[in-house]
């Protein structure tokens, strides 16, 4: 059993949040290139790359290594396109986390899961942008190494006990298809797709709702 504690940021948290966040995203990279490479788009265009040099050169070989070429390029654009999302997470909120999480009187904020003195997982969550009305998980990402051991559903729920006790009616989290634990894991503490089409965008939404004190779906 892990003995962690789950507590609101502190500004010495700082870098580790952001390694956090950083790391915990590229871990995604090698499972969004094989989706890549299964797209009949890519398989395609490998099928094409391969002939078109096979008939240029005569040679199997080089069409191989043709072929090699085109799915190192995948690679890097995949890589490319994470490092810029990283990017943009650590210049948006995770540049200054205490004024964009804990302001006094905000019904925003930001929690670490710390053990052993060391920070092993983040969450956070503040008014959505996207869906007015409605507050937005983020940040949602816990050490490689936790992973299985409830953590992450400990810091979700240590969020929506949060803003049920500000009387928030509703609460959002932006997903993607290749975060397949996550699922599992949203599913778990409630969260429902509010939609079959929003299945498509991999977008997911947990309605709850005051009653006595308490939280109930909806």
């Amino acid at each position: 059993m892990l003995w962690y504690q789950i507590r609101e940021y502190r500004d010495a948290d700082y870098s580790a949040v952001r390694t956090i966040y950083s790391t915990g995203f590229r871990e995604h990279v090698g499972i969004v290139y094989l989706l890549a490479l299964k797209q009949p788009s890519i398989q395609s265009m490998l099928c094409g790359v391969f002939l078109l040099i096979h008939i240029l050169s005569g040679s199997i070989l080089t069409g191989i290594l043709g072929i090699g070429g085109v799915m190192l390029a995948v690679r890097m654009s995949v890589q490319y396109i994470f490092e810029q999302s990283i990017q943009l997470g650590l210049r948006e909120d995770l540049l200054d986390i205490r004024n964009f999480y804990i302001q006094p009187g905000s019904r925003s904020c930001f929690w670490v899961a710390e053990l052993k003195g060391s920070i092993v997982g983040t969450v956070g969550i503040l008014p959505c942008v996207e869906e007015p009305g409605a507050w937005e998980l983020k940040r949602i990402s816990v050490k490689k190494e936790f992973w299985g051991c409830g953590l992450a559903k400990a810091l979700c729920k240590t969020a929506l006990d949060f803003v049920a006790r500000h009387n928030v009616k509703r609460v959002c989290f932006f997903t993607s298809m290749v975060q397949t634990n996550a699922h599992k894991l949203y599913d778990s503490i409630g969260f429902v797709w509010p939609s079959p089409p929003a299945r498509l965008i991999n977008f997911m939404v947990f309605k709850f709702a005051h009653r006595n004190g308490g939280v109930m779906t909806c």
